[in-house]
């Protein structure tokens, strides 16, 4: 019971905070969304995080659907991944494709079909990147320090509720 316990608060973490995320004060593009796409076990409920959100604030405009295949590398990167070293790696990749995925969507829905419109394109979005790759860093390596930290735990009854002392 403990493991289920500790397995399904886990993923309820992650999706909480990855949905206060997007409600809360952030700098653009730093956010614990694509950690919690690569990391999370429950694929479902990180789109369904995206799409909730995106619904209650207005977030659909015209090639959203782009930015979504973009936001659907991180968990098919997660996937492969099956190392910590692998997963150091592929992290980094995963924002790399999104940025190079949900752009050519603005580029296509936005700019002159032209080498010079992509060209533009990528390097406005530039900024937008390093935002994105620092939040999944940050985010991502915080995740597999804390998970680290957790496992060196002999009890992991620390996690769980207070529980009343037995009344002699």
């Amino acid at each position: 019971m403990k493991k289920s316990i500790k397995k399904n608060s886990k993923s309820t973490i992650i999706a909480v905070a990855a949905f206060v995320s997007r409600l809360g004060y952030l700098p653009a593009n730093i956010s614990p969304l694509g950690s919690f796409g690569f990391f999370g076990k429950n694929k479902w409920l990180f789109f369904a995080t995206i799409i909730i959100f995106d619904w209650l604030v207005g977030g659909f405009y015209p090639g959203f659907w782009v930015t979504y295949l973009g936001f659907a590398m991180y968990p098919l990167l997660g996937r492969l991944a099956r190392s910590t070293r692998l997963k150091l790696t592929l992290l980094p990749l995963a924002s790399f494709s999104f940025f190079l995925i949900s752009n050519f969507g603005v580029w296509w829905y936005w700019y002159p079909h032209t080498i010079t419109g992509l060209t533009t394109c990528y390097l406005l979005a530039v900024p937008f990147y390093k935002q994105t790759l620092i939040g999944d860093l940050v985010f991502g390596y915080g995740y597999l320090l804390v998970k680290k930290c957790l496992a060196n735990l002999s009890d992991y009854d620390a996690l769980l509720p207070l529980q009343p002392l037995p009344q002699p």
